[in-house]
């Protein structure tokens, strides 16, 4: 359940930030003994600098278009922490991708 939250939050966090009409793009690749999950959205890159604020409880882009608590991406990274989870976000030349990684257990 746990995992399915962080997807969720993940995919929220994509589906507010796409620019209109823009690509939202789900991936999930098996490499070895990993999946990797990430989710990319066509849309404003994420200041550098900001990049490891967006993980804390209550950060928000003061430029934002659309309301929140501020607690998706902080609750995503601290159920992946829990986990000792690989996890992260990137500018890409035209968006953002979020990504994750866990272990397949067979």
């Amino acid at each position: 359940q746990r995992m399915e939250q962080v997807l969720d939050n993940f995919i929220v966090n994509a589906k507010k930030n796409v620019f209109p009409g823009g690509i939202l793009r789900l991936s999930l690749v098996e490499q070895g003994n990993m999946l990797h999950f990430s989710i990319y959205n066509q849309g404003a890159s994420i200041p550098p600098e900001k990049l490891p604020e967006i993980w804390k409880k209550f950060y928000r882009d003061k430029n934002a278009k659309y309301s929140g608590s501020g607690l998706g991406l902080a609750i995503a990274a601290q159920i992946l922490s829990m986990q000792n989870l690989k996890y992260g976000a990137e500018n890409l030349s035209d968006g953002v991708r979020f990504f994750f990684s866990i272990p397949i257990i067979k």
